[in-house]
């Protein structure tokens, strides 16, 4: 526009100068000329005029548009992100809010054809049934120094309940504090996620075997075995599950300790709880339980929520863990030691304590795990019982098919009452058992496993099948005077698990 412009007023200065020149001798024709070459210069200012202003008004629009641009990029750094790497994400770009859902299933199948040795095991049992159904929420929040965990149970077999929701101030990797409700930190066996197991579940140690339910019999050993993960006699607190303290509300110190150039050469947590098995329950007295653990790493930390060695470790993980707890309890009724019947006695303090030993080792798709726990139960009065029991186990497997095929053993024994006689097993809670046709005429002295599995993984720990079979047995004491012949208990177990965690 700007040179067509410029191409007409040079026409018509060229056309006048050439009509002047052929009229130069007309005055009035001159000055009309003059008049017109005048308009015609202020009409090309004015044109000049218009269309500098039109360019400017382009440019200003142009760049608004480019600012625009960047600002809506900027926006768009600065806004909420979402995907799936290992759970479904949403996120900032900086990630100082970070939100992940896993969802976890695990469908499993049993046969159990009982011994009949046992009474009231006179029925064979055959079950399918959802282990474990878990939504879990983790991440951090306002930034990375602060991490929080929420595990919701969901399983048909028991109500809605919320297992784990803690926070962790993770600012200094060598003083971490956690607080909410969590696993307490002792042992290894039940710290390891069911999630990223090695086999269908965990051993006798930690008291799992299979059906749930409070009073459920046919989990094993049935009949009176009362036996799940956690499980304490209603009157003198004396646990009968697993030997571990499973979950409570409190607060923990943690950290990771770099040293002769590893990374997490030493490991230490110590905290203090309401209880063992607390149940997500107010605390009912002054007492607490103290927990302390520390984890000596030769090779540098490994995932201790992990068993096996399906990331097939090129170098050599060792580890090696000592845990130690105590706990008080105030209490105001006991257990006959003649018939186990319940009695109210003047309050006396129950105190517990324990401790627990325990090695891991991987390497190019090898795993051995070993532990050791002993506890001891006091009651504080006069004439009081004191309990002792104990616990050790040993899982191997190892990867044919790298990451992908693994066969797995394990051995397991167990005495819930170390040495056990009439008296400890009527006034602790355990109490007897009836076998061959006889009524509370055998005492439990042990419990053994002997289990053998294969696992394939078609996409790790989040898709794989488990399958296995256990050889169960439980051993007896003849109660003194009985007329019954009391034979041992030996079971035949098989199982089969789907597992699905993303």
């Amino acid at each position: 526009m700007k040179n067509f412009c410029v191409f007409l007023v040079a026409a018509i200065f060229v056309t006048s100068i050439w009509i002047l020149s052929a009229k130069a001798a007309d005055p009035v024709e001159m000055e009309q000329l003059k008049k017109q070459m005048e308009r015609l210069i202020e009409e090309q200012t004015i044109l000049k005029k218009k269309i500098e202003d039109m360019e400017k008004t382009q440019v200003e629009t142009q760049t608004r548009t480019i600012e625009a641009e960047k600002k809506f990029v900027e926006a768009a750094k600065k806004g909420i992100q979402a995907g799936y790497d290992k759970g479904f994400y949403v996120k900032t770009p900086d990630e100082n809010f970070f939100l992940k859902t896993n969802l976890f299933l695990q469908f499993r199948y049993t046969y159990l054809p009982f011994d009949r040795t046992v009474n009231a095991n006179d029925e064979d049992w055959s079950n399918f049934f959802l282990r474990r159904a878990r939504v879990v929420f983790s991440g951090n929040a306002p930034n990375k120094d602060w991490t929080y965990f929420f595990h919701i149970q969901l399983e048909p077999t028991g109500a809605v309940n919320l297992h784990d929701a803690y926070v962790t101030w993770k600012k200094y990797p060598y003083a971490q504090v956690q607080f909410g409700r969590s696993k307490l930190p002792y042992g290894l066996h039940f710290w390891q996620s069911a999630s990223l197991l090695n086999g269908v579940e965990r051993s006798i140690f930690s008291g799992e075997t299979d059906a749930y339910g409070k009073d459920d019999t046919r989990k094993w050993p049935g009949g009176n075995a009362n036996f799940q993960v956690s499980t304490e006699d209603s009157v003198t607190k004396f646990p009968l599950g697993g030997l571990h303290l499973f979950r409570s509300q409190g607060v923990q110190l943690q950290g990771d300790i770099n040293l002769f150039d590893q990374d997490g050469f030493l490991q230490y947590w110590a905290g203090v709880y309401n209880g063992r098995n607390s149940k997500g329950l107010p605390n009912h007295d002054s007492g607490h339980l103290w927990v302390g653990r520390i984890s000596i790493n030769p090779f540098g930390k490994y995932n201790l929520l992990q068993q096996g060695d399906i990331d097939y470790s090129k170098t050599p993980k060792v580890c090696f863990l000592v845990s130690g707890f105590h706990d008080t309890d105030r209490l105001n009724k006991v257990r006959s030691s003649t018939y186990g019947t319940e009695q109210s006695v003047n309050s006396y303090d129950y105190n517990g304590s324990g401790y627990n030993l325990a090695a891991l080792f991987r390497y190019r798709g090898f795993s051995a795990d070993s532990e050791y726990g002993f506890e001891r139960f006091e009651q504080d009065r006069s004439g009081g019982d004191t309990w002792d029991r104990f616990a050790y186990r040993l899982d191997a497997g190892y990867f044919i098919i790298p990451k992908k095929f693994e066969v797995v053993a394990r051995y397991a024994y167990v005495e819930r009452l170390e040495d056990n006689t009439l008296a400890k097993s009527l006034a602790s809670g355990l109490g007897l058992v009836s076998v061959n046709g006889g009524t509370n005429n055998a005492i439990e002295d042990n419990l053994k496993e002997y289990t053998v599995g294969l696992n394939y993984y078609f996409y790790g720990h989040n898709l794989k099948l488990v399958v296995d079979y256990s050889y169960l047995v439980r051993e007896f004491i003849p109660v003194p005077g009985s007329t019954v012949s009391v034979d041992d208990q030996n079971d035949n177990r098989y199982r089969a698990m789907v597992q699905f965690y993303f």
